[in-house]
């Protein structure tokens, strides 16, 4: 038996591929909170917006700019009016006329047969690179999030590093902790167990998650590390950190490097 909150969400998906706002609109609480990630100035749909009203202005520039190709979604699963719906999508992104495929989560809380809160976890980075214009395989730097100093130094000089990537229902995975190695001013990570590691199959997957290491709790996208000469240079620092460990720890992080992941803080 479906429940009312998945009967709402139901709703709204049915109003939202008309694109008709009127009728998308109706399933929202007064004071409803709207949030997708990304930046604003980039991607005009992006951003925290509060009320029917601001979701309208959110929802208008999302239509003139993207084009809806494939859309798909999971199994909806709900607890005490929090449904979590994952769900994959292929869309062309105006004016730029390049065409994204990425996978989701959407988080809805429903309240007295309202949507109350909406929030969307996807690969915010990807989107704007799109939108833009930019080459999918390199990372504008005017684009990227930067670690901070402070971040660089506390985490790239910890032993251990805690990870959480978020699960396909938007649930995170259990911390585990795992080495974590700083080449300039970014950070990477790979998986002991390599492509078997739990963690690195989820993180992959979501591209999102969060990390936590002396002091510093931030969400992250893991971002898929290109190029030989990155993982060479990665290779060399997970030698010379922690070698002191003994080959039998160093060696498979170093035969690993199918699984590096550069850790980009939103």
């Amino acid at each position: 038996m479906t429940s009312e909150a998945i009967a709402t969400v139901e709703a709204y998906f049915e109003a939202f591929g008309t694109r008709d706002l009127e009728r998308i609109l109706v399933h929202f609480a007064p004071d409803v909170t709207w949030t997708i990630p990304g930046d604003p100035a980039l991607t005009p749909w992006a951003g925290t917006r509060t009320g029917p009203e601001e979701i309208r202005q959110s929802l208008t520039a999302f239509f003139a700019a993207v084009e809806p190709l494939a859309f798909e979604l999971g199994t909806m699963v709900e607890v005490d009016g929090r449904v979590l719906v994952p769900g994959r999508y292929t869309s062309r992104f105006h004016p730029s006329r390049q065409v994204l495929e990425s996978e989701m989560i959407l988080r809805f809380t429903v309240a007295e047969g309202l949507i109350a809160d909406y929030r969307v976890f996807e690969d915010s980075l990807g989107i704007t690179r799109t939108h833009l214009g930019e080459p999918l395989t390199t990372t504008p730097a005017a684009l990227t999030p930067a670690w901070t100093s402070d971040e660089l130094d506390r985490i790239g000089g910890a032993d251990e590093l805690e990870v959480s990537p978020l699960r396909r229902d938007g649930t995170p995975h259990r911390p585990v902790p795992i080495w974590v190695v700083r080449d300039g001013d970014d950070l990477y990570v790979r998986s002991f167990r390599g492509t078997d590691g739990g963690w690195w199959r989820t993180a992959s997957t979501s591209h999102a998650g969060s990390v936590r290491s002396c002091g510093v709790d931030k969400d992250v996208t893991f971002v898929e590390a290109p190029g030989s000469g990155v993982n060479d240079r990665i290779d060399s620092a997970y030698r010379t950190k922690y070698g002191r460990f003994g080959g039998a720890y160093v060696n498979p992080m170093v035969a690993a490097r199918a699984t590096t992941l550069k850790l980009v803080p939103r």
